[in-house]
């Protein structure tokens, strides 16, 4: 979908949208539009509800327009989620109507943001209207090119431009996250990276299984051991900040968990899922080499799958980690922490991070107590998660931060290791946190744990089955700020 500005509608148009305030009359600021309602419809006393979407045809510039009025009311609580909601919905009556030229009136009459704000979030949120993974279909999508001609100043342009290419980078996590492990691989996924690097900028190493035993990472390649597939351990960079210490970012890279010898009961079909903190780095990377974000940026995955073989790591075994540590591997089913630990460590050691975040769909636990709301955060530093919570309202994104008391730490400690990957205590989300905490040094470190986030099982507006792409905009906006206080 491309977006770009112009000074009047020049048509013609498939279709045309005007969001106006909830109670006000139907009146446009293009002057063509104007003119056209006021010859036609003109004598209409038409007001909109909140949210309320009307859809008719209308003779504009010598042809006719499916012409969408939509009323919204800032004063509603969390009016930026309200707006990015009824833009899902405008989206997804565009792809109904199959409009592939379309016109929107000026975004100029809302108080509570500013036009480009608005602009950049109804950018953001259309063309993933249009989205669809169908790979495997033999019967595919009609796939369409879409221009959206926006009633703005010139000047605003890149914001169009940075509104479209971080809905591009949700869509590349939600293809990551769709894949099937048959496809998507430790290898492929490296290659994917080396691509998506090419094409977008920033660099990409990719470390194998000798030079990550030559670095002591015994946890992420204990994970690795029961599978017939390479481990590849992916390190992406951006450099856009000059001498500045990186921002790292970890995502989690299971290609695909059976549970290792701690077999899963059950939703095993759901597994290739699990790599989807690795896919929201990388999505991230994406957005932020597009639009030339002034902050150098590592990203690491540690890219394997946890599988049954002969050779499986087993329950109760005792591995080294790159830090030195010791971790007892009490349930071989918590694998995703184990693999990042090591990735957390050569970011400390290789990279030299101002700060670290590292991000996962890492526990049942976080699942079953934040369900489909939101994400949870545990940090060493209470700077880092304010700064994700000041982004809410312009991600939709949300978190929650768990606690760590000290009695949650004690609960890691065991008389056969320095650490237990998963110790008996109930609170599954925090323990995991807490161990990955145990490996960031002295560097300033959030975990993210995006439970149930990730993925749906339904089809909404702006949504379809499978990967969300979550995170995305949380890491690539967290850059974007963090970048204006260099």
């Amino acid at each position: 979908m491309q977006f770009k500005t112009v000074s009047a509608a020049a048509g013609p148009y498939d279709a045309a949208l005007r969001v106006l305030p909830a109670g006000a009359p139907v009146r446009f600021c293009d002057q063509a539009l104007q003119a056209a309602w006021q010859a036609h419809l003109g004598g209409d006393p038409l007001t909109l509800e909140h949210r309320q979407v009307l859809t008719l045809r209308l003779p504009l510039l010598g042809g006719f327009t499916t012409l969408l009025l939509a009323g919204f009311d800032a004063g509603v609580p969390a009016p930026m989620d309200a707006f990015r909601s009824l833009w899902a919905r405008l989206g997804a009556l565009l792809a109904e109507c199959r409009a592939s030229n379309v016109f929107l009136d000026a975004l100029n009459e809302f108080s509570f943001a500013s036009e480009a704000e608005l602009l950049a979030q109804a950018c953001a949120v259309l063309p993933l209207c249009e989205y669809t993974f169908d790979r495997y279909r033999t019967e595919k999508d009609p796939r369409r090119e879409h221009t959206v001609s926006v009633l703005a100043d010139g000047a605003l342009a890149p914001v169009l431009a940075e509104g479209a290419s971080l809905a591009g980078a949700v869509m590349t996590a939600r293809d990551l996250v769709n894949d099937i492990a048959e496809t998507l691989t430790p290898a492929e996924l490296a290659r994917r990276c080396r691509d998506l690097g090419a094409c977008h900028g920033f660099s990409v190493e990719v470390l194998d299984r000798a030079q990550c035993q030559a670095l002591g990472m015994g946890l992420f390649l204990a994970v690795a051991r029961g599978s017939a597939l390479e481990p590849q351990f992916i390190v992406m960079r951006y450099r856009g900040g000059g001498a500045q210490p990186p921002i790292a970012l970890v995502g989690k890279g299971i290609t695909y968990d059976s549970g290792g010898l701690a077999l899963k009961g059950s939703g095993m079909e759901l597994m290739r899922y699990d790599m989807n903190g690795a896919a929201a780095v990388i999505g991230a990377m994406c957005a932020v080499a597009d639009n030339a974000l002034p902050r150098n940026v590592v990203a690491v995955v540690a890219a394997c799958e946890n599988m049954v073989d002969a050779r499986s790591y087993r329950n109760g075994d005792v591995f080294p980690s790159m830090s030195g540590k010791t971790v007892y591997v009490r349930n071989t089913d918590a694998e995703g922490r184990l693999t990042m630990a090591d990735a957390i460590t050569y970011c400390v050691r290789k990279e030299s991070p101002s700060e670290i975040l590292e991000v996962a769909g890492l526990t049942g636990s976080v699942c079953n107590f934040y369900g489909k709301v939101c994400a949870a955060a545990l940090t060493t530093d209470p700077a880092l998660f304010d700064r994700i919570a000041a982004l809410m309202p312009v991600t939709g994104e949300k978190y929650a931060r768990m606690p760590d008391f000290p009695e949650y730490r004690e609960l890691l400690k065991t008389p056969m290791a320095d650490l237990n990957n998963a110790p008996e205590g109930g609170a599954g989300g925090i323990l995991a946190g807490l161990f990955l905490a145990s490996f960031h040094e002295d560097v300033p470190f959030l975990h993210v744990d995006f439970g149930a986030m990730p993925f749906v099982k339904s089809k909404s507006d702006c949504q379809g089955e499978g990967g969300t792409g979550f995170g995305v905009k949380t890491l690539y906006h967290y850059i974007k700020a963090r970048g204006t206080d260099a």
